[in-house]
Formats: structure tokens, sequence, C-alpha cells
């Protein structure tokens, strides 16, 4: 039997708490994920199908979660302003209603301030009582009135200080203002074109009258959505016509310029988006390798390649933790792509939740992390074989950093410095090819992740 869960201020919570709208739905996974440790993602979309929601609805509360998610300093600073010391004291729920609410006064001006304010306070009263709501309800009050005349969404995604330092040092100034613009406002969903790119955009454009949409303009691949809905619930899904991969993911597939027949291995696959990629290239004739330490994700990608009628290629799984060695695997491969484990600070805008977590010294931890992890991978490479790095970070010590300890160490490997395909230009003078806000494309609507990526050849 469960037992009951005692709350920061002594009352005794019975049961789970429950959400019966969107400012709840919001509120609780705003929760869970800044006092629990939850993936925004997960803790929505199980809200969201407990709740039972409206898409209406569903939609407010994703677009409070997130939105908050990307400015939650700058609207701690605002509640922070109108507290007094006695005030600070609450726990993680009622946090996260104020968060919610003052998102809502700040950066939504659709919504009026009377109905932010009552839910907001109803709600508190219903799962805190009346006490908490009453101090809910005149915190509300002074940010009620001094709710912005015309509110708007942020302009900026808010940093850590360590961050802006790091991404600076790498972007420089004028490219940090544009990824932190960038970033302020909820990403389109990217899907990738697994038959025809055209006819999958009219499908979707005829299905989905009033959701925004467009072919992504670096990815040949790619079509973009917004105000979609569920990726599963879209037409084409289940008979395989497109699969979820962000845009400078696809790339990152595109340049390794797999070939018919190959023998290509995924490193660090996941679940698989870029190995399903690798396995249209490859074909039937050809031979795929997925490696990760997490063998539940690996084991999705058979099923996945099924779906999107790919099941003859052949493919070996092999759950391998790539930092202590290759698990038994023999080299002689075509081609190895190590898409490393990193801080994700390039896809920040997808999951805000990770610079709640994220340390100053994490840069440094997983760039340690990703050279052993690339040492390894380039055993499995033949002679005259092609080795892949990537990291979806614009950070200099993920990215040129590790490349530059790689090269130094491993002499029989040559940079590669030509174009790797034709939608993405030749790597920097430091041997980097950079994708995000080192690379957008005139006219386009959305912006590819921070990705970067670096090739050798292996000599012999």
């Amino acid at each position: 039997m469960a037992r009951n869960r005692r709350t920061d201020h002594g009352q005794v919570a019975q049961k789970p708490e429950t959400a019966q709208n969107a400012r709840e739905v919001a509120s609780l996974v705003l929760a869970r994920v800044t006092d629990d440790g939850a993936f925004a993602s997960r803790a929505l979309d199980a809200e969201l199908k407990r709740a039972s929601l409206p898409p209406r609805d569903a939609a407010l509360a994703t677009e409070i979660v997130y939105g908050a998610l990307r400015v939650l300093p700058a609207l701690d600073r605002v509640i922070a302003e109108r507290l007094t010391r006695a005030d600070a004291r609450m726990d993680s729920l009622v946090r996260a209603t104020l968060r919610a609410a003052t998102y809502q006064l700040w950066h939504l001006n659709r919504l009026p301030t009377h109905a932010i304010v009552d839910e907001s306070v109803r709600s508190v009263r219903a799962k805190r009582g009346a006490k908490l709501a009453g101090f809910v309800n005149a915190v509300l009050r002074k940010l009620a009135d001094a709710r912005p005349a015309e509110p708007a969404p942020p302009r900026a995604l808010a940093l850590p200080e360590w961050a802006e330092r790091s991404l600076e040092r790498a972007l420089g100034p004028e490219r940090l203002a544009r990824f932190v613009a960038q970033h302020a406002e909820a990403p389109a969903l990217c899907l990738r074109a697994e038959q025809d790119r055209g006819a999958l955009l009219t499908q979707l454009r005829a299905a989905l009258p009033a959701a925004g949409s467009g072919e992504t303009l670096l990815s040949p691949l790619g079509v973009w959505l917004r105000r979609a809905g569920a990726p599963r619930s879209l037409p084409g899904y289940a008979e395989g016509a497109f699969s979820v991969q962000e845009e400078g993911a696809q790339l990152l597939g595109l340049a390794l310029g797999a070939r018919e027949g190959e023998r290509i291995a995924d490193v660090c696959a996941g679940h698989g988006g870029k190995t399903t990629l690798l396995a249209r290239a490859v074909g039937p004739s050809g031979q795929l390798f997925a490696l990760d330490k997490d063998e539940r994700k690996l084991k999705q990608i058979p099923d996945e390649l099924r779906r999107i009628g790919l099941a003859s290629v052949p493919l070996e799984l092999h759950a391998v933790d790539l930092c202590v060695g290759t698990g038994g695997l023999d080299g002689g491969l075509d081609r190895v792509l190590v898409d490393a484990p990193c801080t994700g600070l390039g896809t920040v805008h997808r999951r805000p939740e990770l610079l709640l977590r994220l340390q100053p010294d994490d840069p440094a931890r997983l760039a340690s992390l990703q050279r052993s992890i690339l040492r390894n991978a380039a055993s499995l490479v033949r002679p005259g074989g092609l080795l892949a790095y990537a990291v979806c970070s614009p950070t200099r010590e993920e990215g040129q950093d590790v490349a530059d300890a790689f090269s130094a160490e491993h002499p029989g490997f040559q940079r590669v410095r030509e174009a790797p395909c034709e939608q993405l230009p030749a790597p920097d003078a430091t041997g980097v090819l950079q994708i995000g806000p080192w690379l957008v494309a005139e006219g386009a609507s959305t912006a590819p992740d921070a990705y970067q990526l670096v090739m050798w050849r292996r000599e012999g």
C-alpha cells in the first residue's frame, strides 16, 4: 500500500495530484519538471492524457509549460519582487502555479487577467486550502496590477549566466543573440518524408488546413508543421509516410553520405532516428549496426523499420557502453556515425528543462565522455572508411576541443575538409561543420537545432 505523502507545509496528500483544466495541467507539469526532475514532454503527455482536455485547452497547457520553462529565471525575478520573506515559504505546486500565472500575465495577450487570477486561486484552494489560496491571490493581485499593457511573447530564451558565457565564447555576440531569439518561441514539429515529400505535404495540408506547414529549406526530406497535434495521429503515420526527426538530425544523416550496400554503424543510436535514415540509403544489400548503452531504446528500432517499409534491411543491435569498448563488434565498417551524449544546449527550445539540470562543469565533463566514445568507435572503421562525430551542442568544449584531441591522438585519421553533401557547406577553418545559428537558409521560417559535425577519413 502506498504511504501518504506529506507536503512542505505539513499537509497530507491522500492521492496523487490531478488536473481538470489547462492551467492546472500546466502547473502540475511545471512542478514535476522543476522539482521532481521529470522530462517536460513525458510529463505533459501523461497529464494531457489523464485530463482528456479538448485540443484548444491542450494547446494552451502546452504553450504555458514550454513558454514558462524557456524564461523561468525571468518569471522568478518578477515573482520575487512581489514577495516578502514570510511569503517565500511555499511548496512546489504553489510555486508552479505562480510561475504559470505569471507567464500568462506577462506573455499571453489574449487571456483576460481575471480568468488567470481567479482560476489559479481556485485551483490552489482546492488542492492546498484557503491559507495558501489567500497567499496566491495576494501575490497575483500585485502581479495583475503590474501586468504589461501589451503582453507579448518572450523575445529571448533566458539562460543561466554560465551557459550564456559558454555560448558566447562559441558563437560570438551576434550569433548568440540570434540563437536566444530563435529559441524563445516554440519550435515547429519536423517530419522526415519517407516517400514523396510533396505528396506528404499535400496530404497534411488537406487534413490540417489550420496548421502552418512547409518544406524545410536545408534538408530535402523535411516538412515542418505548427499547431498539428500529436505526430502519431497525423495522416500517413500508420502507413509509414514519415518519421519524426528534426531538420538538423536529418542533415547529419545525409552528411554521412551512405551508399547502397555499405556496412555502417550508428553509435549512440538511441531510438534510431538516424539509423532508419541510413537504412534507406544502404538498402537490403547493406548492413546496419545500431549501438547504444540503453537496450530498451534499441529494441524500438526494428518496429520502426517495419513501419516505414524497411524491414528487409539487415540490422544488428548491440547494447554496449562505448566508453568501455565495442562489445566485441569487429571493425571493417565503411562508415561510423557517433552522435555523442552531450549537454544538448543546441536543443533547448525543444527541451528547455535542460537549463534547470545542467551545471557549469557539464560541457567539460561530457567532453571527456565524448573522447572515450570516439576513441572506441574509431576502431570500427576500415582503412579508407569514414568516421563522423556530432553533438547537438554549440560549445567549443564539446566540438572543436574534442575533435582536436582526437586528431592529435590518431594521426591515421585525416580531417575531411570538403562539403559532405550539397545541402551543407564545407567545414570552417577549424575543420568543424556547424549547423543551426551558423547556418540559416534565406527565407526559412524554422531553424535547425545547433549541431557540430567533424569527419575523418581513415588512411591505410
